[in-house]
């Protein structure tokens, strides 16, 4: 099949009639930057090009939620950043989007709650935050902390006055400038 024929396919089964499934699939494909590819077989695309068609299928059907296993596995930094781009504006535009990944570098710039699983079982829940800067629930889990926790705990441990809570790449950032700026006055 085509891109926009494998983007049809859950609209159609929903028994929409074709202009409708046509606007959706033209739609979609525009979300993800993808409608220059719509007559291109998917198995000639990349792998970031696939997971932004195969999204395009998921938002063609208008959920109410999305739910993804390693949405961003196997994709080089830009495809990561292209992905969670449409997966952040599809959230702002009121989808709810769950998430499973062991790429905790990821969930750190993306998550607001988070549930860890070990075992098939949920053995925490919390934010970003309480989770990653709790280093004995990630090992429980057999999850490495983000490196942003790992500095921070690192510096707390070498006398640092750090709050080892700020796991977002731009918190840490901000509380170790901040740390040094008290230590030095």
């Amino acid at each position: 099949p085509s891109v926009k024929e494998d983007v049809a396919f859950g609209p159609m089964n929903l028994g929409l009639d074709y202009d409708e499934v046509t606007r959706r699939v033209k739609e979609s494909l525009k979300m993800v930057d993808m409608e220059k590819y719509e007559d291109k077989p998917p198995h000639h695309l990349s792998g970031g090009q696939q997971k932004r068609v195969s999204i395009a299928g998921i938002i063609a059907m208008k959920p109410e939620i999305m739910i993804l296993d390693e949405p961003t596995a196997g994709l080089d930094p830009r495809g990561v950043d292209q992905v969670l781009n449409i997966l952040n504006k599809l959230n702002s535009e009121g989808m709810s989007i769950v998430i499973s990944s062991h790429d905790v570098e990821m969930i750190t710039e993306f998550a607001d709650k988070l549930y860890v699983l070990n075992n098939g079982k949920i053995t925490n829940s919390g934010t970003i935050s309480e989770i990653f800067s709790d280093h004995k629930i990630l090992k429980e889990a057999h999850l490495r902390p983000p490196k942003t926790s790992e500095i921070l705990h690192r510096l707390q441990k070498r006398g640092l006055n750090v709050e080892i809570n700020r796991i977002r790449v731009k918190e840490a950032c901000d509380e170790i400038i901040d740390a040094k700026i008290k230590e030095n006055n």
